[in-house]
């Protein structure tokens, strides 16, 4: 094998050590609870009574002026009571803007490239942006995954 063949090997596989290993980290950590005792629900990965999903959320990882990869956060929330339910669906699109915020800034601010990101704060911080807009204890943020690229 030549010198720049077994290079993009070795690159190769790091990319997907690297992965393989982030989906581990962010599964075992997926879960964020809220400030306050929130109430039992029961557990199915998105099968769960009153589990809103969201379309992927993205954010550019950039450093010095170029990007260097793409994060990738699978996500959702959980409101119970049918009332707010329909009023969290209605704040849907603001709710992502307001996501895709918080996931650039987390990436700008809290993620190193190579290495696993902080679930938690991005969890805390996720629940604190859609806590401001739908309104304190009313949804409960679930990070299904987190994957960079």
């Amino acid at each position: 094998m030549t010198d720049s063949i077994q290079n993009l090997s070795r690159r190769r596989f790091a990319r997907s050590a690297t992965a393989v290993g982030l989906a581990l980290v962010s599964s075992a950590s997926l879960g964020v609870v809220a400030p306050q005792a929130a109430k039992p629900v029961p557990k199915g990965g998105g099968n769960e009574a009153g589990f809103l999903g969201s379309n992927q959320i993205t954010a550019s990882i950039m450093r010095q002026y170029r990007s260097v990869g793409i994060i990738q956060i699978d996500m959702g929330i959980v409101v119970s009571a049918m009332p707010q339910r329909e009023r969290a669906q209605a704040a849907t699109p603001a709710l992502r803007a307001a996501w895709r915020g918080v996931a650039q800034e987390f990436v700008n601010s809290f993620f190193i490239p190579g290495r696993v990101p902080d679930t938690q704060i991005l969890g805390q911080r996720m629940q604190a942006v859609t806590d401001r807009v739908i309104g304190p204890g009313i949804a409960r943020v679930v990070l299904l995954s987190v994957i960079v690229r």
